[in-house]
């Protein structure tokens, strides 16, 4: 860890992964707000090292990628996107949203898991999007889901994916979001949704870096960034018990906030502008 915090006040362009054989939640937490590229807890697969050395040499320089975004047309969210890679960024100029456009350039080089927080809105899929576009990741998949809105019983085949056979109506082998994010980013909006018991078994996918079908007798690595987020405060739902805390801090590493529009009054003729042009 004094390696790392070294690494980071020197601001050395070093991708830096954390491997142990005394792996926990609070080590990786540790390891990665202070500046860990990834954390990974032995034993480690060669599948999953080889993954993280990809990742790693693929992190784009600083300069580069900060060259590569502009601001475009805004959503409904007052937020400029285009469909172009890379190209997407936050209206405006008020210092809130000068330093959340600073953190997620920044988190976008790593592979920590980025938790974001907003009123309904707010850009909160968006920031996902410029994490992944911005990253390692941007030649690979974008999976976005709204947790809130899959039945429970259907949600282990819709994560995990579904061998030919292993329920009613499962008339083929199917592809769950992990497996259809590998490579790339798996967007978790409204986790706070999720049931407890879809809970546990996200907690271990996190973890283990591994996911089984539904019917399957073998699991298969994945190599997926996880970005969550929520309207609601995690925090006060895993005081109340409705939420995991072991979850919570695996998903919550590193938090950004998306600014309601009434916190950033000054930018309501930047946006305006944009939104009639």
């Amino acid at each position: 860890l004094e390696v790392l915090q070294f690494i980071q006040d020197k601001k050395m362009d070093i991708p830096t992964a954390v491997l142990t054989a005394y792996g926990n939640t609070d080590n990786a937490v540790a390891a990665l707000k202070a500046g860990a590229f990834d954390y990974l807890a032995k034993p480690v697969s060669i599948d999953q090292l080889r993954a993280l050395v990809k990742s790693a040499l693929s992190v784009p320089k600083p300069a580069s990628t900060s060259q590569s975004v502009t601001k475009t047309v805004p959503q409904e969210s007052g937020i400029g996107t285009t469909p172009t890679r890379t190209s997407r960024t936050l209206l405006g100029s008020s210092e809130r949203i000068e330093k959340l456009r600073e953190l997620l350039q920044r988190l976008s080089l790593g592979m920590a898991p980025v938790h974001v927080h907003g009123e309904s809105g707010t850009g909160k899929e968006l920031a996902a999007r410029i994490l992944h576009e911005s990253g390692p990741r941007r030649d690979g998949p974008f999976v976005a889901v709204n947790c809130g809105a899959i039945p429970e019983n259907l949600m282990e085949s819709e994560f995990f994916g579904a061998k030919k056979g292993a329920f009613t109506g499962a008339g083929e082998d199917r592809v769950g979001f992990f497996q259809a994010a590998n490579g790339g980013t798996l967007f978790l909006d409204e986790v706070a949704d999720l049931p407890l018991a879809m809970q546990v078994k996200l907690l271990r996918v996190i973890q283990e870096k591994t996911v089984r079908k539904v019917g399957a007798t073998v699991e298969e690595p994945i190599d997926v960034r996880i970005v969550s987020a929520t309207h609601k405060s995690l925090s006060e739902l895993v005081a109340n018990g409705a939420f995991r805390q072991d979850l919570f801090y695996r998903l919550s590493v590193i938090p950004a906030t998306m600014p309601a529009l009434r916190d950033i009054r000054g930018d309501v003729g930047v946006i305006a502008q944009a939104v009639l042009a």
